[in-house]
């Protein structure tokens, strides 16, 4: 069932993104900060690299994100019911630790073609200039994919 109106439509169309859309109730986000909290306990290693790629895998919780039906109906509306999780990564940025992500293109990393495909990007708690929102490149969906330089710097 697709969710985004018209004007929403053509903001995707003509920005690349749309941004806020609320799909999670304050109580399922603290479910799922709790369901990291309980994983980085319990497997003090688990989230760390490579690690928190495909956490839906493992845990009911986030398999249930995967399944959310708000979620679902923005994505159908953009690229149609065939839809794919193709992955799930993690971009934990705790309080004490500077970590970066720099300017990219989500396609050159994911792999897929053609890229007729959406990136869903959730925030689970407070996101803010201040402690690192997502930041977009409006109009960059529209250009080929760019050469992109990894310097895998510590932060």
């Amino acid at each position: 069932m697709s969710s985004l109106n018209e004007k929403q439509l053509k903001n995707y169309d003509t920005n690349g993104f749309i941004a806020p859309i609320d799909v999670l109730s304050l109580e399922e986000a603290k479910e799922i900060k709790k369901e990291i909290e309980y994983i980085e306990k319990k497997w003090p290693q688990e989230l760390i690299g490579l690690g928190r790629n495909n956490v839906h895998y493992i845990s009911p919780i986030f398999d249930q994100v995967c399944h959310n039906s708000k979620i679902l109906d923005v994505v159908e509306s953009i690229i149609g019911k065939n839809i794919l999780v193709g992955g799930t990564t993690l971009f934990i940025k705790d309080p004490d630790k500077k970590g970066f992500v720099s300017w990219h293109q989500d396609a050159k990393y994911i792999g897929f073609e053609p890229y007729n495909w959406v990136t869903a990007w959730l925030a689970i708690t407070d996101a803010n200039e201040d402690n690192g929102c997502m930041r977009m490149w409006s109009g960059s969906h529209k250009e080929k994919i760019k050469e992109h330089k990894d310097t895998f710097d510590k932060n």
